[in-house]
């Protein structure tokens, strides 16, 4: 029923066929984010259409999300997971909240992260780079990280 559902989803998503030079994976997490991770999926036309998204385009993207576990529906609100959310939505005194997406983000990302990487990928997800070093502490001293130099390797059941 959830596939269905997120499915119907995309149905919704009616856009015209204009070429784009950005993949269609990285536009529907780019409305996602924009709306907090979070949309209403009475608003799915009116948001994926304005990037250009075909329904098609968007369903490929939503279904291997779902398939993965990083979305789903909660009634009528369609939502992603923090791993690929990042911190948009958290309020920036939100340590302990961005320390726990921080983790996730770095292991959806194979389970580390050097800082080149973290450059490339942490700030569109919503780390900026002076907290992020204060974060890296928080899960080295919790237990659920270490630093390797270069990298900074995240530690649990899924690495």
């Amino acid at each position: 029923m959830l596939r269905a559902l997120i499915i119907g989803l995309a149905a919704l998503t009616a856009a015209p066929v204009l070429a784009t030079s950005t993949h269609p994976q990285a536009l529907v997490l780019e409305v996602m984010r924009e709306n907090k991770c979070r949309l209403e999926t009475l608003r799915a036309e009116e948001l994926f259409s304005a990037h250009d998204l075909r329904p098609e385009d968007v369903s490929a993207v939503v279904n291997s999300w779902a398939e993965q576990g990083l979305a789903g529906l909660d009634g009528p609100t369609f939502e992603i997971a923090p791993a690929l959310c990042g911190v948009h939505g958290l309020d920036a005194d939100d340590t302990q909240g961005r320390a726990d997406v921080l983790y996730d983000f770095v292991r959806l990302n194979g389970c580390r992260m050097d800082a080149e990487v973290a450059e490339i990928k942490l700030r569109p997800a919503g780390f900026t780079r002076a907290e992020t070093p204060g974060l890296i502490d928080a899960l080295i001293t919790s237990g659920r990280a270490h630093q390797q130099d270069p990298y900074i390797i995240v530690i649990g059941d899924a690495c």
